[in-house]
């Protein structure tokens, strides 16, 4: 398992040992949790953000609450600790969260109906609250209610139900309930796409270190103990939701080109794997359009790179303009972008590179810029989305197809041969 260690010294050294004998070591790749000292902290979240990882974030320090108040997932006061809390994180189901429909819920089951919660309609964070004591659960909802929309229940099954319906941007969860309990609650939440990364608070009378860990090596954002005032438990819920908007912000800033506000490579290429899962699932092809803009040098060294950031953006522009609902187009580089066009064949993706060309001549005029592009397209079959190599494949046969595309003369399109 890769974890990287944040930070150099003694400190660091005593955690890549103490990971070793846990099994963990730094290597090449997307780390899948991230470590380091309370000093380094600052620089480790960047450094997260920057590998678009999602793991947790373990901070060795003698002040979790701190640690964890700055951005931290977890704490502990010893390399050991720091160890087995990482390995106990890495143990727990985590899963990306759906977006709009991006990731199948699990089979047997329907998706939920569209809500408030995904369609960026809602008005107030919406928080779920899970207490099985009935005098509690209403005065935890007239707490709560002048600040936030409010939804509760009595027991663990039907909260993770309820979530995954409303999808709630924070949970408030009682440990000790019938049937399944809050322990168990959080695991079915985490093992949901859905619902995987909505935050979770426990409640609970019992606050001793060991509940705590569990409850926080599961997944949980934070521990409330009962009793509690009115004002900590607004407080806490505040910073939560804060801190959840504030790791979504920076998530998607490291998955957006800052120049044409497109998806950029990497947030491409988590797509493009949920693409060729979907179509494999469902039997359907799947199409990609290369697309690379024609003569990006020669407008830099005549008009300037002013001039060449408009032509990219009037490109970037057009191809949104062409997309449908359920398109998805990035920039892969460059003056290079890249389209998935999902249950598409090869002949309607060559059509929909056809309108994109054409379109850009109307560009052309409006920007007062020679905007051409170069188009290359394949797809793949549904007898071919199951292979091992699918998505390789793809991106390979659409990039072969550009280059012939380019070699031919430019302003045009080719479709890759269809395999059989």
């Amino acid at each position: 398992m890769n974890v990287r260690v944040v930070g150099a010294g003694e400190i660091a050294d005593a955690l890549r040992e103490a990971l070793a004998r846990a099994g963990l070591h730094e290597r090449a790749g997307t780390p899948a949790a991230f470590v380091c000292a309370a000093d380094d902290l600052p620089r480790a979240i960047a450094m997260r953000e920057l590998a678009e990882a999602t793991g947790p974030l373990v901070v060795m320090t003698t002040d979790p609450a701190a640690a964890i108040e700055a951005g931290a997932d977890d704490a502990a006061g010893s390399p050991d600790d720091v160890a087995r809390r990482v390995a106990a994180r890495l143990r727990a189901p985590r899963t990306a969260r759906g977006k709009s429909g991006l990731v199948d819920p699990p089979a047997g089951e329907e998706a939920p109906e569209p809500s408030l919660a995904t369609s960026g309609k809602r008005q107030r964070p919406l928080v779920l609250v899970v207490e099985d004591d009935e005098d509690a659960r209403e005065v935890l909802q007239e707490l709560l209610r002048d600040q936030y929309d409010v939804e509760a229940v009595g027991d663990g099954e039907s909260a993770v139900k309820r979530a995954k319906e409303v999808l709630p941007d924070l949970v408030l969860l009682d440990l000790f309930l019938p049937g399944l309990d809050g322990f168990g609650a959080l695991t079915g939440l985490r093992r949901d796409p859905r619902t995987a990364e909505v935050p979770v608070i426990f409640l609970s009378a019992q606050g001793d270190a060991e509940t705590k860990s569990q409850g926080l090596s599961l997944g949980a954002a934070d521990y409330l103990a009962k009793p509690f005032s009115a004002q900590e438990l607004m407080a806490r819920v505040d910073r939560t939701l804060k801190l959840t908007a504030q790791k979504e912000h920076f998530r998607a800033l490291a998955q957006t080109d800052g120049l044409t506000g497109l998806p950029n490579f990497r947030s491409f290429h988590a797509r493009l794997e949920e693409e060729v899962s979907r179509a494999d699932r469902y039997a359907h092809p799947l199409s990609c359009a290369m697309v690379d803009l024609d003569g990006l040098k020669e407008i830099n060294d005549r008009l300037g790179h002013a001039a060449g950031n408009r032509a990219i953006l009037a490109l970037a522009d057009a191809v949104r303009e062409e997309l449908r609902d359920t398109d998805f187009a990035a920039r892969y580089g460059g003056d290079e972008f890249v389209v998935l066009l999902p249950q598409t064949t090869a002949t309607a993706a060559g059509l929909f590179a056809e309108r994109l060309r054409r379109r850009l001549l109307e560009v052309s005029q409006a920007a007062g810029l020679p905007v051409r592009a170069s188009i290359g397209v394949a797809a793949l079959s549904p007898d071919e989305v199951g292979a091992n190599d699918a998505s390789e494949d793809l991106l390979r046969r659409a990039d072969e197809a550009l280059y012939k595309a380019k070699r031919s003369g430019r302003d045009r399109v080719e479709v890759a041969h269809v395999h059989h």
